[in-house]
Order: C-alpha cells, then structure tokens, then sequence
C-alpha cells in the first residue's frame, strides 16, 4: 500500500455520497509568537491506495508526528477497511484526520509518518513551525 496524497489544511472532510475529499486551507506552515504553542486544529488528508488484493482485510493505519529531532509530538493508531476493487482498479480508502491542540515545544520542521499493518511508509508530509 502506499499513500499518494497526504496533506495538511484548516479543514477537511470526506462526502459519503460520491466518495470526494472537500479540503479547504491546505497549509505547510504555521506561525506563532510564542513557545510552546498549541494549534487549535488542523485537519490531516490521505489517501491510501491499495492493491485488489488488500480489499479483503482489515489494516492497521498508524501517524506519528515527529520534530526533526524525531521526538515523538503525537500518535494515533486504528484500523481501517479497505474497500473492494472495482473493475480491476486497485482499491483506495480516503481518510481524514481532525488533530486538535497539538502542541510544539519550539520552532522548526515536524513531519507526519504513516505506517500501515507495522510497515513503515515512505509518504511522509512535513509543516513547518516558525517563529513570527
């Protein structure tokens, strides 16, 4: 499996009746006067593409957000379905992530890690924290 598109915005949401991602302010950097800081909210964006045969089972999705020193800031980890294939389209799921005060210790580039059934990805989405 692999993650195609992984974003970062104000908000986001995914419309059940024709499957589309409405995203509104997508954002690689927040600016704040001060340390530590919490962000009131920001939204996480994926889409996880699969193969036909990963449609069957139930997967295990897990998102670190890491400083650049890889310190830990944040983890979540649930499971998801993935649906079946359609016409021999490789499957894919659209999840949305809703990530409320996250805090930051100082200015500097954090980054989001997603690993899928313990497997570490390379699709990776880096913001920038800076100090205004």
């Amino acid at each position: 499996m692999r993650i195609p598109m992984m974003i970062t915005a104000d908000y986001a949401t995914v419309d059940h009746s024709n499957g589309k991602i409405h995203v509104l302010g997508i954002f690689r950097n927040i600016y704040t006067d001060a340390f530590p800081f919490q962000h009131s909210r920001m939204c996480l964006a994926m889409i996880i593409e699969g193969e036909i045969s990963d449609s069957d089972n139930p997967h295990d999705l897990s998102v670190t957000l890491a400083d650049e020193d890889g310190k830990e800031v944040f983890s979540i980890r649930g499971a998801f379905e993935m649906p079946k294939s359609v016409g021999g389209i490789a499957p894919h799921c659209n999840l949305i992530l809703e990530l409320n005060d996250l805090p930051f210790e100082k200015p500097g580039e954090y980054c989001f890690y997603a690993a899928i059934n313990g497997d570490e990805l390379d699709d990776t989405v880096a913001i920038q924290v800076v100090h205004s």
